[in-house]
């Protein structure tokens, strides 16, 4: 039987929630969190946040919530808790069995080294739940493991795959990249994209500078990074992708 999983508006509102539909104190619930969700802005609809709840597996398949003095979601920018070896591909490997096994999933990880960083390529039956709602699960797991492992690697870039789901999101990505650039163009109103990863970020950036009447900056921390697509200033004088030439 797999872990429960909840929503709500935050985090605490799907604790609330577990705690309500189990019968339990919200303080004794032992969780992950899935998704913490963000609130709605402007062009960005707003998405609820997910947990599941860790069950005690019984005999007989009986199971019931695992009891805890606290839980320990991870919000705001905590690091996850995730093995710290000298190995990373096997820390990577660790980590996401234990998070398999703590969901209940048929899920393991292969992580090589590629040409621009290291390639982490989710592999068995649980890539279907990941990939489930547009791959909401796939993109919190992506982001755990940017979270936990990026600093470590020499080139910087982490990227996850799981059965062509980032092949997909790539090109959804570039769609609507030139889809912001050509709205900018015709009206003259900066846009910006939703919470993006670096490497989505990237995406965005390198869309846009082959239209040399606009220009791309990066905004917001964490998280909640996101890029804003303008009109090229009249002073700006090329520059990195992705960085304002001034302010």
């Amino acid at each position: 039987m797999s872990d429960p999983v909840f929503s709500g508006q935050d985090v605490a509102d799907a604790v609330a929630s577990a705690a309500r539909s189990l019968g339990l104190e919200a303080a004794r619930l032992r969780y992950v969190v899935l998704d913490a969700g963000r609130p709605g802005g402007l062009g960005v609809s707003p998405s609820p946040a997910r947990i599941a709840v860790l069950l005690e597996r019984r005999p007989a398949g009986e199971t019931r919530p695992i009891p805890s003095a606290r839980p320990a979601p991870l919000q705001g920018d905590e690091q996850p808790p995730a093995p710290r070896t000298g190995d990373v591909r096997a820390d990577v490997r660790g980590l996401v069995r234990r998070l398999a096994e703590a969901s209940g999933l048929d899920l393991a990880a292969e992580v090589e080294e590629g040409a621009d960083g290291l390639v982490v390529k989710l592999q068995g039956p649980g890539c279907a739940m990941l990939l489930e709602e547009e791959g909401e699960v796939f993109r919190s797991l992506d982001h755990l493991l940017q979270r936990a492992y990026r600093d470590r690697i020499s080139s910087g870039r982490l990227s996850v795959q799981c059965e062509g789901y980032r092949d997909h999101r790539d090109a959804r990505l570039r769609a609507r990249a030139l889809e912001l650039a050509q709205a900018v163009e015709a009206d003259g109103r900066p846009r910006r994209t939703e919470a993006l990863n670096s490497y989505e970020r990237r995406i965005v950036h390198m869309v846009v500078s082959e239209r040399p009447a606009l220009e791309t900056y990066s905004v917001g921390e964490g998280a909640d990074r996101r890029v804003t697509i303008a009109p090229r200033r009249k002073d700006s004088e090329g520059g990195e992708p992705g960085e304002p030439t001034q302010g």
